[in-house]
């Protein structure tokens, strides 16, 4: 049976926050439950949402009184993804709700919910139901049995990390392997640090998407923002190991500073992930982070974006083959040319393009 419009609404779709669903989605608009509640509609969001555990995602229309015209959507399913992430975009004129049914999924989803608000129920004995909204953040593990019930007229975005993908940043963190089954406190407050920088890098991610080739379509931009990205994540929300993140690290040694700092400098225009510089220093990335801020008082992250402008400024001044600051900027990882310029005269005190005039003469 088809879905009627609610009354006074002008739009046979959810009304997005913004006025739009978001940019670079793949888009399936629905209008016919069974084809909803079937899940028949996945094969049209690939290339995303590959992988067959996602099959375990069933959901169901809770309110199912009203018959919708012809050709009208009652749901928008969307989807993207960046390096190891699978992006969701749920909006849903009418209450629904989501069961992860079957063997579940091994990945863990970060869930932001943009519009109306959302009842999460986790699998784990004692858990409850949780009330989700826009100034709370939702991390759970896609086990059989969750279900999260959403509102009518509601919006929300959803990451899918692979576990592996997680467990290797934990591992790097701690540095050692992962023993014991990492598990979030799934409820957040959003307003809170530093679940705050969390959410501007998922707007940033949401932002990037929206671009022809996110990140300028640069495998060492992509592979940076998502390790950024997933060591935020397991900074910003209490789990199983956060006591163990909080002690206090080794002092590290000049030596693994200067370790790590020759790997940087020897691969500033391929991707590198803090576990690679922990490797290559011999250390735990934990280490690394306090060694760095002992010795070199910075982080990591910006030490590998430093050396990153400081190989672009040599780029700049010995270049004869008259690439551009574009160019540039994506051969060593800076996908965004505005913030390439703007990280470039923070460093050395002007815009790149007027280091390039001045090495031509101009």
């Amino acid at each position: 049976m088809m879905m009627q419009a609610i009354p006074g609404s002008r739009n046979a779709h959810p009304r997005p926050a913004g006025g739009q669903s978001p940019a670079g989605f793949r888009l399936a608009r629905i209008g016919d439950l069974r084809e909803l509640e079937a899940g028949v509609y996945w094969p049209r969001l690939q290339p995303h949402f590959l992988k067959p555990d996602f099959k375990q995602l069933r959901y169901r229309i809770q309110e199912r009184t009203r018959e919708a015209p012809a050709g009208a959507s009652v749901s928008i399913r969307g989807a993207s993804g960046i390096g190891e992430l699978d992006v969701a975009y749920i909006a849903d004129r009418l209450a629904a709700t989501m069961t992860i049914t079957g063997s579940g999924l091994p990945d863990y989803c970060l869930t932001l919910v943009r519009r109306g608000s959302l009842e999460y129920r986790g699998a784990e004995p004692g858990h409850g139901v949780r009330a989700i909204n826009a100034d709370v953040g939702l991390v759970y593990r896609g086990r059989p049995g969750t279900r999260l019930s959403a509102a009518c007229a509601h919006e929300r975005l959803a990451v899918w990390i692979p576990a592996a993908s997680l467990n290797q940043r934990l591992s790097a963190l701690i540095g050692g392997p992962v023993g014991e089954d990492l598990a979030f406190e799934p409820v957040f407050d959003w307003r809170a640090e530093p679940a705050r920088s969390l959410r501007r890098l998922l707007n940033l991610m949401v932002e990037e998407l929206g671009t022809p080739a996110p990140f300028g379509g640069s495998e060492p931009g992509i592979r940076s923002f998502t390790d950024l990205f997933l060591y935020t994540l397991l900074r910003a929300v209490p789990h199983t190991y956060s006591n163990r993140l909080a002690q206090e690290g080794s002092a590290a040694a000049p030596g693994i500073v200067r370790r790590a700092e020759a790997h940087i400098r020897a691969n500033v225009e391929k991707p590198i992930t803090l576990d690679e510089v922990a490797a290559a220093a011999g250390c735990s990335v934990r280490t690394l982070q306090h060694g760095f801020k002992r010795f070199r008082e910075t982080t990591p992250l910006l030490a590998i974006r430093h050396a990153r402008l400081e190989a672009a400024r040599d780029a700049i001044q010995s270049d004869r083959a008259g690439s551009s600051v574009t160019d540039i900027a994506l051969r060593f990882g800076f996908s965004n040319g505005g913030r390439f310029a703007r990280f470039y005269r923070d460093a050395f005190g002007e815009f790149p393009v007027v280091a390039m005039r001045r090495r031509a003469g101009r």
